[in-house]
């Protein structure tokens, strides 16, 4: 399995300008991509149904070419969801933090 680095997440309280919001996550996200250092800022509603660790601690993310693969006897901490088209992501828990796998399909 191959790992590529795609950017770090870290959770916040602080008002950003904010790019969008994942409704099923009631997250607030910025889009990772536009920023200098590939950070994506992540802001939870009190009543996000997303594990602790996500909505706490920052995390890294991954590409991977194969979602099922990469989870095979991890900790599944949030279950895969599509944020956006073609794009399938899936949260484990690693060491007590959280880690991120992406898999884009073109």
């Amino acid at each position: 399995m191959e790992y590529k680095f795609s950017h770090i997440g870290i959770p916040t309280t602080e008002e950003k300008e904010w790019d969008g919001f994942f409704e099923p996550g009631k997250v607030h996200f910025t889009e990772f991509d536009k920023d200098e250092f590939l950070v994506e800022w992540v802001k939870f509603d009190a009543d996000s149904p997303w594990h602790e660790l996500v909505t706490t601690k920052p995390h890294v993310a991954y590409l991977v070419d194969n979602i099922e693969e990469a989870i095979q006897g991890k900790e599944v901490i949030v279950e895969a969801f599509s944020p956006a088209e073609g794009v399938r992501v899936v949260f484990i828990a690693h060491n007590g933090s959280p880690v991120e796998f992406m898999e884009v399909k073109a």
